[in-house]
């Protein structure tokens, strides 16, 4: 198992970075479901027979392009963020005390890239860090953070993470879909999944924010703590 002594560093700024990241990405996300509002709304016009000028239709592909490509960028910036997050929390929670841990920093990171072994890895690392890194664990004892319960926001945001990636999946689906086919009820049913894939997204990242942050205010108190026996 995992012990190995390390210098603790402070997660401050990775959670700024992440929190900052994780936010724009929610305002985007907004704006994504703002504008497949306004596609849907175009649709229904052009299903119920109203004629839909060309500046309409070229304005509203125009907006959904750039709303995709943004979310796409920023994705890989969230993911680069988080990961970059998780590998320095865990690295921490030697520092901290923490013994016979089950997981290593590489692969706290790495299981996130397993399939199938990521439906329940990464969940386990990330709980494992927000045991190791409770203030309230006796810090002289290396192994008590086993007997604490993992922060509810743990599994929150891994609940989010798995609906999410789940709608994104079916929207992403049903938009190929409309590739091979001319009905506009089938662009209609690409958009709402798409719409309700974005708020729950937002709903992801809120519940992520809010762990990333208590996750680094405990190894900061706990960190102050050691320090001051």
């Amino acid at each position: 198992m995992y012990g190995k002594q390390g210098e603790f560093k402070s997660l401050n700024t990775r959670t700024q970075w992440v929190c900052w990241i994780f936010g724009i990405l929610m305002f985007v996300d907004l704006t994504a479901v703002l504008s497949g509002f306004a596609q849907a709304e175009l649709l229904n016009r052009a299903i119920a027979g109203e004629t839909i000028t060309w500046s309409e239709a070229t304005a509203n592909d125009i907006r959904y392009a750039a709303i995709g490509f943004a979310q796409t960028v920023l994705f890989i910036a969230e993911a680069i963020a988080f990961l970059m997050w998780v590998h320095r929390a865990h690295k921490n929670l030697s520092s901290l005390g923490a013994t016979d841990l089950r997981f290593t920093p590489g692969w706290a990171v790495g299981w996130f890239f397993i399939p199938i072994m990521n439906l329940f890895r990464p969940y386990q690392a990330v709980a494992e860090i927000s045991k190791a890194s409770d203030p309230k664990v006796d810090t002289t004892e290396g192994t008590s953070w086993k007997s604490v319960a993992a922060l509810p926001l743990v599994g929150w945001w891994w609940a989010f993470f798995l609906i999410s990636n789940f709608a994104a999946n079916i929207a992403m689906r049903a938009a190929l879909s409309t590739s091979y086919s001319t009905e506009l009820s089938d662009l209609l049913f690409a958009t709402h999944a798409y719409l309700v894939s974005d708020a729950i997204d937002i709903l992801y990242l809120f519940i992520a924010i809010l762990m990333v942050r208590r996750i680094s205010q405990f190894q900061e108190m706990k960190n102050k703590l050691l320090a001051s026996l």
